[in-house]
């Protein structure tokens, strides 16, 4: 008696899962990839981790004198100086992860081609490894927040939470972008103007106050970062719970951004080792 044989295609679900087991499993090399980012970017920089420090200290002294005294900005409840590095330190995280993510896979071109991983491996590497910038800023303001005004308070320890937010947006738009990249090599050039962008549409030197209210549920979901920024603003500077609802719709949103980049490296992802 004949046997027929049935095989059923897995659709996108399917493959999705697929695709994050497989990456589970190489969980280690992405600690690998991001043990490796964090020794290059320090070990071989003349002043270290201090570049952790020096850059959102120098935007701090910047946006305190060009925004909070001439043009007079408001803190938005805190002294402008607190007021500006409660936000830039997750910033920086954010800008460095999405930016040394969306090059990794040309900067790792040599492994690409001649070695099997999951593709994603060297961008989460890179975002991970960014990681050590968010940690270094937070021991800094932890040290140096309440004498520029900051309101210490148990809120702090939502800290860390808040980043694994902004490591969740930084994944999908470094994904996306690392895909984009090898097809596009203009994206390396664009990038940099692009984050410019980004900073300045985010409420980084600004309150999100500024908004009007009737915007600011559509700006935090076009901006997701925007939400998630504001929430480490009112935890280290103010002291204070973050806002539930555009905290809620920052998440939602950086989920979809996360998966929508996932699913567009994934679909790009054949070619890459001929065309690193």
């Amino acid at each position: 008696m004949p046997v027929t044989e049935l095989v059923v295609e897995g659709g996108p679900r399917p493959r999705l899962r697929r695709a994050l087991r497989e990456l589970w499993a190489y969980r280690s090399t992405v600690l690998a990839f991001a043990e490796r980012d964090v020794r290059v970017k320090y070990k071989q920089a003349v002043l270290g981790v201090g570049w952790a420090v020096i850059q959102p200290l120098t935007f701090m002294a910047i946006f305190s004198l060009a925004l909070g005294r001439l043009a007079e900005v408001p803190g938005g409840g805190a002294p402008y100086p607190a007021f500006a590095l409660s936000a830039l330190v997750p910033w920086t995280f954010l800008q460095s992860g999405v930016t040394f993510g969306a090059n990794a896979l040309l900067t790792d071109a040599a492994l690409v081609r001649k070695i099997y991983f999951p593709r994603e491996v060297p961008v989460l590497g890179a975002v991970l490894g960014s990681g050590v910038d968010l940690a270094i800023g937070l021991g800094l303001f932890a040290l140096i927040g309440p004498a520029l005004g900051a309101r210490v308070s148990p809120s702090w320890l939502l800290a860390p939470f808040l980043g694994m937010l902004l490591a969740f947006l930084g994944v999908g738009v470094a994904l996306a972008l690392a895909a984009l990249n090898v097809y596009y090599r203009d994206v390396r050039y664009a990038l940099p103007f692009a984050m410019q962008l980004w900073l300045f549409a985010s409420p980084v030197a600004y309150p999100l106050s500024v908004v009007p209210g009737e915007w600011r549920w559509l700006y935090v979901a076009l901006n997701p970062a925007a939400g998630v920024l504001d929430g480490f603003r009112n935890v280290l500077a103010l002291g204070r719970l973050p806002d539930p609802g555009l905290l809620a719709a920052s998440a939602g949103t950086s989920l979809v951004v996360a998966l929508l980049g996932y699913r567009i490296f994934k679909r790009l992802e054949p070619n890459f080792a001929d065309l690193v």
